[in-house]
């Protein structure tokens, strides 16, 4: 069986390769950062809708990925809002071609670890949903995970993420 692949941001402090992107990119006034925080990172900003702006996103240095061997993906976050964030598996990274996402929100203030299937992640292509369901063959050479929100909500958001685990 494979090793698990974590991504430990607060005790190992993992994150330093981690980068903002976000929706000025297309000419957008959101805006966010990420910061270190006892144990976890904290990412968090606010989102505007102006000039055809609406998202803000925290993404993994590009790499060789391979995610092919899992069945799930486990992450530890607390959040102050419950906003839907979704969290990203990038195949190619140029923002036209579809993506693997699956979204969570916070259901307290307090923290919370959930366990998603990866076989629950749809297909996405520019936040439109074009299929539910991945195949796992599909999961060789992801260059980049990451964090993303889009909802369609202008205002500020704070999540602090512990680790994000496929296994």
């Amino acid at each position: 069986m494979k090793d698990p692949l974590i991504f430990e941001f607060g005790t190992k402090k993992d994150f330093g390769k981690w980068s903002i992107i976000n929706d000025g990119v297309m000419g957008g006034l959101s805006q966010s950062k990420v910061t270190l925080d006892g144990d976890a990172i904290l990412f968090a900003g606010n989102v505007s809708l102006k000039n055809n702006g609406g998202f803000v996103s925290l993404r993994s240095a590009l790499g060789n990925y391979d995610l092919s061997a899992f069945k799930y993906c486990e992450i530890r976050f607390k959040s102050d809002t419950k906003r839907m964030f979704e969290i990203l598996i990038e195949k190619d990274t140029p923002f036209y071609l579809p993506k693997f996402r699956v979204k969570f929100g916070a259901t307290q203030k307090e923290w919370e670890t959930i366990t998603i299937p990866l076989r629950d992640f749809e297909i996405s292509k520019m936040g439109d949903t074009l299929q539910q369901g991945i195949d796992p063959e599909v999961l060789k050479g992801i260059q980049r995970i990451g964090f993303i929100l889009a909802d369609e909500q202008e205002g500020s958001f704070q999540l602090w993420i512990d680790y994000l685990k496929f296994y």
